[in-house]
C-alpha cells in the first residue's frame, strides 16, 4: 500500500533528474547552440519536477495521516482506498491493500 502511495512521487523525481541531466549533457555537446539557455532550461526542468514530486509526496503523506486517524474512506479490510475512477460499472475506488473494487459512496 505504501509503495502505491509513494512510488509516483519517486518516479516523477527520478524522471525530472534524468531529463534535466540529459538536457544539460545535450547543451554541452551542442557547440553551435547557446549553452546558457539549455542549462537554464535543464535547471528549471529539474526544479519543477522536484517541486512536483515534493507536492505529490506531501499529498501522499497527508492522505496516510488522515487514513491513520480514520478520516479517509476505508475498505472493509482496513486498507486505504484509491481516488475514484470511472469504469463501466460506474465510479469506483480500489483498495490499496487488497485491490478489491469498492463502490463510490
Amino acid at each position: 500500500m505504501l509503495l502505491q502511495l509513494f512510488a509516483p512521487a519517486a518516479v516523477v523525481a527520478a524522471g525530472a533528474f534524468a531529463a534535466g541531466s540529459l538536457l544539460a549533457d545535450a547543451a554541452q555537446a551542442a557547440a553551435t547552440a547557446p549553452a546558457g539557455s539549455y542549462a537554464w532550461l535543464a535547471q528549471c526542468l529539474q526544479f519543477g519536477g522536484l517541486g512536483t514530486a515534493a507536492t505529490m509526496l506531501a499529498h501522499s503523506c497527508w492522505r496516510l495521516w488522515r487514513w491513520e486517524r480514520g478520516r479517509e474512506p476505508q475498505c472493509p479490510c482496513g486498507g486505504l482506498l484509491s481516488r475514484p475512477q470511472r469504469s463501466r460499472h460506474g465510479r469506483r475506488r480500489r483498495c490499496l491493500g487488497c485491490r478489491r473494487p469498492q463502490p463510490e459512496t
